[in-house]
């Protein structure tokens, strides 16, 4: 009596508990979320920008894409081992056959030795019976590692879909201040010509021509930079499709229109994200694991049933043989290897555990920043256009009374940088602003 409360808190550590909580505690609406932000997400989200172009890429890399490839890979084999899982179920049945010459000696033939005939023939039948629910637990860890592989299948997918639709996009916006640079070099060289026939006249110094020239090589340089920036995002936007041959797109970033804003519940979040997903499933994977080594503990039960026989030769009759059939009762006593993956085992539930916790943290600050970056960006992109606005009418005013000879060519240069930074600053919202949606659909977990 004096042993049972120490044998008690020696096997506390095994005994069976609950499955870690993959629930998580939240409020439903998000801070910064607007009112506005009502519109559902569907699976083909990327339709929404209004693009047949991405609706190609989007196709392309989605069926050549070589990280894909490997996920769905990872899946196959994820399936095969929940099939290997799944055949421990099953009976097993073997036969065997070898050369084994030797020589016997025993007291019914008063330790004389005689010859063993060297030709044995063996079979054997064994079934596991799952008296303790070991294997249904493997096989339910198996399961479950197949549903993280399908997840994280489909988040490859949601990845690799924003990350081609913001590659596009890129090519976009540079060729679209592609075309707004080009206009301002147009307009440089007009400004140059004027000031060069001033020069002649003498009505400049020459410091003043050399300072316009140096501002429109600089604009030029900045159209090869441009060049040099879209040719990389094209090179990138191959990568992703696969390495397939894409032509190179010509439109702008103002052809793309902007989608509703998408919304979801927290709650549905954590039941649509893959990533998310996948994690839960690790967890519940491991916490299967940790069962079936915990029950490997208790006793097993194994039917079988085996006949050996010896002959002179392969063809002939046995000239002696055993057979025996019977259950089989496993019982471990001690078994530290045994104890030792419970405790490993259990450890990595634990881990599993705040792997899915942190992951669930992240994905909501991913939303939540997403929500206040777009909210954001529309103010900004709304004061944006009204800065264009007043700054291209000041343009105009500028060079219709430089043409008079009223104001100064320094006061021109000004304008038009002025302008020309302005029309750029506005294009690299809209651009940031369709990023941000693109945040936004990946946080939420795609359609």
């Amino acid at each position: 009596m004096v042993l049972l409360p120490a044998l008690v808190a020696s096997c506390a550590p095994y005994l069976p508990r609950k499955k870690p909580p993959v629930e998580f505690q939240r409020d439903a609406a998000w801070k910064n979320a607007p009112a506005w932000a009502k519109s559902s997400l569907r699976q083909n989200w990327w339709e929404g920008f209004g693009d047949s172009q991405l609706n190609s890429h989007l196709a392309t890399a989605l069926s050549l894409n070589p990280g894909l490839a490997i996920l769905g890979k990872r899946l196959t084999r994820s399936r095969t081992q929940s099939d290997q899982a799944r055949a421990a179920t099953w009976p097993t049945f073997n036969l065997g056959s070898g050369l084994l010459p030797g020589r016997e000696q025993n007291r019914s033939t008063g330790y004389s030795p005689e010859d063993l005939q060297p030709w044995t023939s063996s079979g054997s039948l064994s079934w596991e019976v799952d008296l303790s629910g070991r294997i249904r637990a493997s096989i339910r860890a198996a399961r479950e590692a197949e549903r993280a592989a399908f997840w994280d299948l489909h988040a490859g997918r949601l990845l690799t879909a924003t990350r081609v639709a913001e590659a596009h996009f890129r090519i976009l916006r540079l060729n679209e201040e592609r075309a707004i640079i080009s206009d301002s070099v147009a307009a440089n060289r007009k400004i140059l010509e004027a000031l060069r026939e001033r020069a002649k006249a003498e009505l400049i110094s020459e410091t003043s021509l050399l300072r316009q020239q140096a501002e429109h090589e600089k604009l030029t340089r900045n159209l090869l930079d441009l060049d040099r920036l879209r040719g990389l995002a094209h090179l990138q936007l191959e990568n992703l499709c696969g390495g397939a041959s894409l032509p190179v797109s010509a439109t702008h970033l103002r052809t793309i229109r902007t989608p509703p804003l998408p919304h979801r519940t927290t709650s549905e979040v954590l039941a649509r994200r893959p990533d998310l997903l996948a994690a839960e499933a690790r967890l519940r994977s491991a916490f299967e694991l940790e069962e079936s080594a915990r029950l490997n503990l208790l006793p097993s039960l194994t039917l079988g049933a085996g006949a050996s026989g010896r002959s002179s030769s392969l063809l002939s009759d046995f000239r002696m043989w055993t057979a025996s059939a019977g259950p089989l009762l496993d019982i471990p006593i001690y078994d530290p290897q045994r104890l030792a993956t419970v405790a490993s085992n259990r450890a990595a539930t634990e881990e599993s555990a705040a792997i899915y916790r942190r992951k669930a943290l992240l994905a909501f600050e991913e939303v939540e920043g997403a929500y206040l970056n777009l909210v954001n960006r529309h103010r900004q992109l709304q004061v944006a256009q009204r800065e264009v606005t007043a700054l291209e009418k000041a343009r105009r005013n500028t060079i219709a009374t430089f043409d008079k000879g009223i104001i100064s060519q320094v006061e021109l240069f000004e304008s038009e940088r002025r302008s020309l930074e302005g029309r750029r600053q506005h294009l690299a919202l809209r651009h940031a602003l369709l990023k941000d949606h693109l945040t936004l659909i990946r946080a939420l977990g795609g359609g």
